[in-house]
């Protein structure tokens, strides 16, 4: 699997935290205004194996965040990647950040699509839009984007045809580190401190590998 690097303590990479965040390698949909271009390039990073790749994560002993780039432009090594991770820790918590929406996902009947759906808990889905973005957003990039519950969605899914099951991130949420640094949506911490303090935003990273 090509990847950046991974980052280890996020707490802007989903609920829970602190996480494990995964940053793949290689994205062509080039969202305009997207924080993480140097991410776009199929030719940049380096190629892991799934397998180290789960080890590495599941030894951080943290709910683990996969993002990118686009992990569904590698859907083979994604659905080994999240089937190994699942083995090892059933009970492991896993959010998978997408560009594409659930119901394209689900219309392209990918095998390996289906298979990674299975070991996900939470899909965040769409393309960033910066037009839909605001400094009052936590875990997500803009407002299109959801917090889909897969189980849930799959579950209901078996009987109906539904829409998707979408989890509240829309409620701003505060939190303390273990460092002792109070965390959450920039407009709310800067409500609460008036220090105009700023924070890493959700999928925004860097070059350095860890």
């Amino acid at each position: 699997m090509r990847i950046s690097h991974i980052k280890q303590d996020s707490y802007v990479d989903g609920p829970s935290g602190p996480r494990a965040a995964l940053f793949v390698q290689g994205c062509k949909r080039s969202c305009p205004g997207c924080q993480s271009q140097h991410l776009w390039s199929h030719d940049g990073g380096k190629n892991v194996s799934a397998w180290k790749l789960a080890l590495q994560l599941l030894e951080t002993g943290q709910p683990i965040t996969i993002s990118g780039g686009e992990p569904f432009e590698q859907p083979g090594p994604l659905s080994i990647l999240l089937e190994r991770i699942k083995q090892l820790d059933p009970h492991g918590h896993v959010i998978v950040y997408t560009g594409y929406t659930w119901e394209t996902l689900i219309a392209s009947h990918h095998p390996s699509v289906v298979r990674s759906f299975a070991n996900i808990d939470i899909l965040v889905d769409g393309p960033y839009i910066a037009g839909q973005d605001h400094d009052r957003l936590q875990w997500r990039g803009s407002v299109n984007q959801r917090a889909i519950d897969v189980r849930a969605t799959l579950a209901k899914m078996a009987a109906v045809k539904i829409d998707p099951v979408v989890v509240d991130w829309d409620t701003p949420t505060l939190i303390l580190t273990e460092a002792g640094d109070l965390l959450g949506a920039a407009a709310l911490i800067d409500e609460l401190t008036q220090d105009g303090a700023s924070t890493r935003r959700c999928g925004q990273t860097d070059t350095e590998a860890r």
